[in-house]
């Protein structure tokens, strides 16, 4: 056995090398036929699209940019692979400068050519390289002179509350806006519209944010606003409300059966102290009553305080009679 024991740990190590040298051949092999298919890939054409970025400088401190530039134009190119690794990574665009004294016209609104702003960057292309197309055509950019007024906030928007909920509130904040536009802008402008919105399933109090509706020329100061979309729950509530007679003559009177009639209706939780019996107000007119025949007449609210829904009365009608009141009940109106 002990003789067995050196050629044991000689095959061992033979069967270890031969396993290195398979590995090694392996992976020399898949290198190669990267390196292979790496160098078929980089050759190949391709297009691609580049980001360039766009600056608007010198803009003189009285001047109000309403609408920006584009932050940067977008530019196909088509080449080898290799090429274009280069553009994206190695050699970059330098950003497209605009200086403003040299577009700037007397109507506040420019427009800019992009392919001959990107002249330049073409120009410093490989030849082999193609300019295939550039987007936007056309960039523009409006400014005015500080022109400006405030205009009232308007929210577009649906919202839906969830089953047994109710909205009791939509606020906006701010509730102005400062509009910065040409005066012939300015002089039709009468509201800063609100990105619309829908709400669904509502619960909770919601708090979201939009931007204006974008007009050309037009700046917002702030750039957006603030919705607080106030949801609640809805409870049942039943008041006893007195039944009143008005415009009725000095000698006259007004009596009902019943005196009082039950208004039931849903309100939220956080309202449900708030409306009480002395919220509604139940009234019946003297002219209504005059010729009529029938000795019960239909009851209403005379309004619906806020927060409440779907009132109801109990009953709807009422029996009455116009009584008369003796001359002795009216105060004396002799002078001493």
């Amino acid at each position: 056995m002990r003789s067995l024991l050196p050629f044991l740990q000689n095959a061992k190590h033979y069967l270890s090398f031969l396993g290195n040298r398979q590995f090694f051949a392996f992976l020399f092999f898949l290198l190669l036929s990267a390196s292979f298919w790496l160098f078929q890939t980089v050759n190949e054409v391709y297009e691609e699209e580049f980001d360039i970025p766009v600056r608007l400088v010198d803009v003189p401190e009285n001047v109000v940019i309403t609408t920006e530039l584009p932050a940067h134009v977008r530019i196909t190119l088509r080449d080898r692979g290799v090429v274009l690794l280069r553009y994206r990574y190695v050699h970059t665009f330098a950003p497209i400068v605009v200086h403003f004294d040299s577009v700037a016209t007397t109507s506040g609104h420019v427009s800019l050519a992009t392919a001959e702003l990107l002249k330049p960057v073409v120009a410093a292309l490989e030849s082999s390289t193609q300019a295939l197309s550039v987007r936007p055509e056309t960039m523009d950019f409006y400014f005015n002179y500080g022109l400006s007024k405030r205009v009232p906030v308007v929210v577009q928007g649906k919202f839906f509350p969830d089953s047994a909920y109710s909205i009791m509130a939509v606020d906006v904040e701010p509730r102005e806006a400062l509009v910065y536009a040409s005066r012939s802008v300015l002089d039709t402008l009468t509201a800063a519209y609100l990105e619309p919105i829908r709400l669904h399933h509502l619960t909770d109090t919601t708090i979201v944010r939009r931007k204006f509706v974008k007009i050309p020329g037009v700046k917002y100061v702030p750039n957006q606003a603030r919705l607080t979309i106030i949801a609640d729950r809805m409870v049942e509530k039943t008041v006893e409300v007195p039944v009143q007679g008005v415009n009725f003559p000095a000698d006259k009177t007004l009596r009902t059966f019943p005196a009082k009639v039950k208004v039931t209706f849903q309100v939220g939780m956080s309202q449900y102290k708030k409306v009480t019996d002395e919220s509604f107000v139940i009234v019946i007119n003297y002219a209504d009553l005059i010729g009529r025949k029938e000795p019960s007449i239909p009851l209403s609210l005379k309004s619906t305080p806020y927060g409440v829904y779907r009132p109801r009365l109990t009953p709807d009608h009422v029996d009455f009679i116009i009584e008369d009141i003796n001359p002795s009940d009216f105060p004396d109106n002799d002078t001493p």
